[in-house]
This record gives C-alpha cells, structure tokens and sequence, in this order.
C-alpha cells in the first residue's frame, strides 16, 4: 500500500538534469497562451521553475512603452501569487543588434527581472541583417557578437547559441572552427553567461538540409566543448504553442554531451536583481 501512495506522489522528473523551464513565449510577444495559462501549465507538469521570457525590441508588447513593461511584470507577478508549487521568473528575451555585442534592452529595463536571454535574430546586423556572404566570415562575426554579449552585465544566457543553419549562407555546429569556440566558451565560463539548449533547435535548421541526428550529434560536440571549458547550461522549451516543458531533446544533448547537474542552472536559486 505504502508502495502505491509513493508510486501516485512521486515526481518521475526528478531524475532529470534539470527540472525547469527558462526559456518560454507568451501572447505578450510571439507565443499563442497568455501568461496564466503557462503557469497553470507549469503547475501542472510538477516543474520547479519556468521563465517568462517574452520577445524585447521595437513591435513586441514589452517594449512598446514603460507601460507596457509594467504591466507585463505585473501580469507575471499576478500570475505566479498565491501559489508555491513552481517558481516563475520575470525574465525577457532580448536581440543582439551588432558584432559588437549591442543589446535590446538597456540596464534599467533589465535591472526590474530576474533573468535575461539574448539571441541572434532578424534585426542583428553582420550575422542575420546583412550577413556575410563568405561563411568564414559569417561564423566569425556571430562567435564576436557573442564574445561583445559576454560583457553586457545584466546578460544572463545566451539564447539557442549556434542557431544559423537557416541563414544563406547556413553555418552548422561542425562548421565553426574549434578554437572560435574554445575562446567563447572559456568567457562565457569567466563571466557565467549561461549556455541556453533549447528542444525545438532543429527549426532553426530546417532548410539547412542537415539531418536530425547528424544535427544532434554536431550540437552534442559543441555542447560538449562548452561543458569541459566550464560553462553552465539551461533546459528550454522555447514555448511558443503549449510547448511547455518539452525539453526532451535538450536532454538528450546534454547527457550526451557528459553535462552533469552541477553545471545546471539552479533556476530556485536564482535571486531577483533589486
């Protein structure tokens, strides 16, 4: 009997990596749910933490005014109340905007949340605004521009890093030079930015014509060489449409790539800033 009652309490994902979930979109920017619906979902799924990190630059809700950023905060500090089942961070994703590292979002914004994404995305100039169309000089400018992220102060994580297979020209994890990456990896491991494996990294891969697996195994490798320079990494779903907690193949990766629990965030330790 005593078996059973265990059996009907017990969380079958403590033996994960990492039971979180931090990096995740709502209706405030791209996401289809509102922000009540992923922490019921949350709750739900027994996670420990999720991050709210909705999109933040010009045309997404965050950033539309210091308005709009108080009551996106509010929304999530509404949503998460009442309730100790799962820790609920305000977080955002910001866009890198040049080689030299520039963000989106500027310290006083990012000073009000708890944790802070960055990717590479549509309005980043060098690596997918204007990109290069020599690949050498391509990858060369995205491992600068993350080099210039490591030094934003309120940066936390690097979003899906490596997510350019879908660019022309395309560039996969193989691809960039090991001693590009070492460099990343050892100042990302000197300032604890955080190394964001998301499950959905095959969509930013698609038209690259690599397979899955032959995707999986490269990103293992890079994911590999970040692990034995130190670097910390995160578990993500990068939620857009009830994909809350999928991080099944970020898993995968990670174990693979001999990632042990030590080097996961502890996203229930994770303080706010002010």
């Amino acid at each position: 009997m005593h078996a059973q009652d265990d059996a009907m309490t017990t969380n079958p994902w403590t033996h994960a990596l990492a039971n979180h979930d931090l990096h995740t979109h709502t209706s405030w920017s791209d996401g289809r749910h509102p922000v009540s619906l992923l922490v019921q979902e949350a709750r739900a799924y027994e996670l420990d933490a999720i991050a709210i990190t909705d999109h933040y630059f010009p045309g997404m809700g965050p950033a539309e005014s210091d308005e709009a950023f108080d009551r996106y905060l509010t929304e999530i500090d509404a949503a998460r109340s009442g309730q100790d089942d799962v820790r609920v961070l305000q977080g955002i994703e910001a866009t890198v905007l040049d080689v030299t590292g520039r963000i989106s979002i500027d310290a006083a914004h990012a000073e009000r949340l708890e944790w802070v994404l960055c990717d590479l995305g549509s309005r980043s100039e060098g690596t997918f605004l204007n990109t290069p169309a020599d690949k050498g000089v391509y990858m060369e400018n995205v491992v600068r521009t993350y080099l210039g992220l490591c030094d934003v102060p309120y940066l936390n994580a690097i979003a899906h890093p490596f997510n350019t297979g879908n660019t022309v020209p395309s560039a996969l994890p193989a691809e960039y030079p090991g001693h590009l990456l070492r460099e990343l990896a050892q100042k990302m491991a000197e300032r604890d930015i955080v190394f964001d494996v998301i499950n959905s990294t095959m969509y930013w891969f698609k038209d690259s014509g690599i397979a899955p697996r032959a995707l999986t195994a490269q990103y293992v490798e890079v994911v590999r060489l970040f692990a034995g320079e130190g670097v910390r990494f995160q578990m993500s779903s990068d939620d857009h449409r009830t994909g809350l907690g999928n991080t099944r193949w970020a898993e995968l990766v990670l174990r693979r790539a001999g990632v042990t629990r030590g080097q996961m965030v502890d996203a229930l330790r994770i303080g706010k800033r002010r």
